[in-house]
């Protein structure tokens, strides 16, 4: 399998964490691709994808691009940029599934950076050093989303040790700290907004799990939201069947053979099942890298006959 099908794989039946991953590399890659022969040409865009993507800070230009609370999450001004979202979001990604399961990392990545949308409006709307800047003033990046992942990891799971290149084996708690107290501190010093938004995002995840352990699960409401526009998208049967009893002269010897290659049949349906659900399985214990390459062939295979 090449490189191509290895990503539709990991798309199709990862975590939502890798699919995350994916799709923010993707628009990443997207976008630059889109604005690469306008650069060589010296010439701007006659459309500004990235603009038309942030989030703005208006409250009145919000209301022409109210999409832009969800695409501002996925989109990164340079390599370095998404380079070290996308690695926070992984370790750390990693470490909350673990403790709290894979189907919670989408809801706190996608509330986390609306919630810190939400603050970084605010602040730009309430704060006189904000007002000049006020009109053109937009966000983009992960950030806040995976400021959320990061204090949920750290919130849920405090002692969990992780070794960093120069500063040796640290708790999460404590990377998760100073990354607070570092927007805190930069926030004076140039993109203040970012770094707000940056807070809003890790409040959100610590106020999740907190909440979570007293029975309270704020992804309930996401959830709900999702499976009803999955439905929306659903086909539905139209097709009427009506069932008529008849009564045929059947050959006893022409019965038994098609009972027989029935049989045959639903075996291998059967083991053909059994094996995915084998492999899925190995998916999610470890990950599709863990594959054997007869097992990606096999899912190969297997969405070819979809």
């Amino acid at each position: 399998m090449n490189i191509w099908q290895d990503i539709k794989w990991q798309y199709r039946y990862g975590s939502d964490l890798i699919k995350l991953i994916i799709i923010n590399c993707a628009v990443f890659i997207l976008v630059n691709l889109i604005q690469l022969p306008f650069a060589l040409m010296a010439k701007s865009l006659p459309f500004d994808i990235v603009h038309f993507l942030a989030l703005p800070a208006s409250f009145s230009n919000f209301l022409f691009h109210p999409w832009s609370i969800i695409t501002y999450q996925f989109v990164h001004e340079g390599f370095f940029h998404i380079l070290f979202n996308m690695l926070g979001l992984y370790w750390f990604g990693i470490i909350a599934q673990d403790m709290i399961g894979k189907p919670k990392i989408l809801p706190i990545y996608i509330l986390g950076g609306i919630f810190g949308g939400v603050l970084y409006m605010l602040a730009y709307n309430l704060f006189p050093v904000f007002s000049s800047a006020l009109p053109m003033a937009t966000c983009i990046g992960a950030s806040a989303a995976v400021m959320a992942i990061v204090l949920a990891a750290a919130t849920i799971a405090p002692e969990y040790e992780m070794g960093l290149l120069f500063f040796g084996v640290i708790k999460i708690k404590w990377i998760a700290l100073a990354y607070v107290v570092l927007d805190l501190i930069n926030m004076q010093h140039g993109n203040a907004g970012g770094h707000i938004a940056h807070l809003g995002g890790a409040f959100f995840g610590f106020m999740y799990i907190k909440l979570l352990q007293n029975g309270t699960d704020l992804a309930t409401p996401f959830f709900k939201v999702s499976d009803f526009v999955s439905n929306l998208f659903k086909k539905k049967n139209k097709m009427k069947v009506e069932y008529k009893r008849e009564y045929v002269y059947t050959n006893t010897n022409t019965s038994n053979q098609n009972k027989k290659a029935n049989t045959k049949i639903q075996k291998e349906n059967k083991t053909k099942q059994e094996q995915l659900d084998d492999i899925l399985d190995k998916i999610n214990r470890s990950s599709y890298d863990s594959l054997t390459k007869e097992e990606k062939d096999f899912l190969f295979k297997i969405s070819q006959e979809d």
